[in-house]
């Protein structure tokens, strides 16, 4: 873990009780695991909280250490060539960050407007993923997950209109949700207007056009800057189609 993140993030002891009570543990890795399991899990692992643009690691750190995302959210981003910064994704409840063979992170991690997670050593939980199949099986399905928001954020990058990006981008943020037994309508946005052309690669004005766009077309309701209802779903899929 990098010194910076050290500083500044609280720290507790991990207590197996509270993954009984945990509103996050059926989506995370600990979800398949009984008492007595979560028991050896407690033993490597490690509590934290993260205040808004908190880093739990900066890109090219040492890959040491793992996390569950337990509450909020978290922004994984890489710095260009150029200097100018990528947003690579949006990671929330019940995600899982860091679980691979690199030697160094290839992106930093910080959370948005706060974040709490369980924070393991890489060697133990993959000795674990050894000792309990359950975890491992689990570890297997995350790290396929992964690989399939890339392919999503490749496809998104790869749309034609600023529209298309922006209307795909708040679908996406609702299927999550639903797919983690959240509300999926209104969409939450705990991520910048900024944070988001990062990831679109489009600029920030020209995100925020869209949303206007969006809004003024009767396809979505700005209820603030955190949240956005999305009043005709199938319209706002094919939004660009219609353009």
């Amino acid at each position: 873990m990098n010194k910076s993140a050290m500083t500044t993030a609280a720290s507790f002891a991990f207590d197996a009780s509270r993954c009984l009570i945990c509103s996050a543990r059926n989506l995370n890795m600990c979800g398949a695991l009984e008492q007595d399991e979560l028991s050896k899990l407690s033993k490597i692992a490690r509590c934290e909280s993260f205040g808004s643009g908190e880093a739990l690691f900066h890109e090219g750190d040492t890959a040491n250490t793992v996390y569950n995302i337990t509450d909020g959210a978290v922004r994984l981003s890489s710095t260009l060539k150029d200097g100018r910064r990528q947003v690579i994704g949006f990671l929330f409840s019940g995600d899982f960050i860091g679980f691979s063979d690199r030697p160094n992170y290839p992106w930093t991690a910080e959370a948005v407007r706060g974040a709490k997670v369980c924070r393991f050593g890489r060697n133990d939980i993959a000795k674990l993923g050894r000792e309990l199949p359950k975890v491992e099986h689990r570890l297997l399905e995350m790290a396929t997950s992964d690989i399939a928001s890339a392919q999503e954020h490749i496809t998104m990058l790869g749309q034609g209109s600023a529209a298309e990006k922006v209307s795909s981008f708040l679908l996406m943020l609702s299927r999550k949700a639903a797919q983690r037994g959240g509300v999926a309508n209104p969409v939450h946005l705990p991520m910048t207007r900024e944070d988001i052309a990062d990831y679109l690669g489009l600029a920030f004005e020209t995100v925020s056009r869209c949303f206007t766009r969006l809004e003024n077309e009767g396809l979505i309701a700005i209820g603030s800057i955190r949240v956005v209802r999305i009043k005709d779903a199938e319209a706002l899929a094919d939004y660009s189609e219609n353009e």
